[in-house]
Formats: C-alpha cells, sequence, structure tokens
C-alpha cells in the first residue's frame, strides 16, 4: 500500500471516530437540522470509505478490514439518524 493510501486510511478513521460522536450528540439533542446535517456528513464519509476500498483492493487485508468494518458502522449509524429523524417527525405529528 502507497504512503498516500495509508494517510487516507488514517484520516477516515479519524473522521469515522469523530462521527461517532457526532451520531449520538445529534441522536440527544432531538434537533431536526442536527441530524440532517450529520446524515449528510455520515453519506460523504461513507463516499470517502468506498473511494479507499477500491484503492485499497490489492493492498494489505488489514487496511481492508478496517475500511470494511468502517463502512459496517456507518451504515448502522444512517439507519440511527433515519430512526431519530422519523422519531422527531412523528413526535410533531403526535403535537398537532
Amino acid at each position: 500500500m502507497t504512503l498516500q493510501n495509508e494517510h487516507e486510511i488514517r484520516e477516515i478513521m479519524e473522521a469515522y471516530g469523530k462521527m461517532q460522536n457526532a451520531v449520538q450528540q445529534a441522536q440527544n439533542s432531538g434537533d431536526p437540522q442536527q441530524i440532517q446535517e450529520t446524515q449528510q456528513k455520515l453519506q460523504e464519509l461513507q463516499e470517502k470509505v468506498q473511494k479507499a476500498q477500491g484503492k485499497a483492493t490489492k493492498s494489505n487485508d488489514q487496511s481492508n478490514m478496517k475500511l470494511f468494518d468502517a463502512q459496517q458502522r456507518l451504515e448502522q449509524y444512517e439507519q440511527q439518524m433515519t430512526r431519530a429523524q422519523s422519531n422527531i417527525s412523528a413526535q410533531q405529528n403526535n403535537m398537532k
């Protein structure tokens, strides 16, 4: 794997760590705007992971596993954000 790919994977893993906190904060806030912004960031990070996976396909297995695990967790976070947004919408509809 090239040094550039290692750097890219390191950056993705750092962003992934920050995303864990952002998802938790968005869920706790109950703010539809914050949830939507977090969903957008999740999608952007998922795209970066997918691109890095394409580059890392021919490289070492450890990097591939890290990226695969990150992709799986990001998809779970996306589902959490979708549920949180649905719950907020349902609460708002019940208040009407």
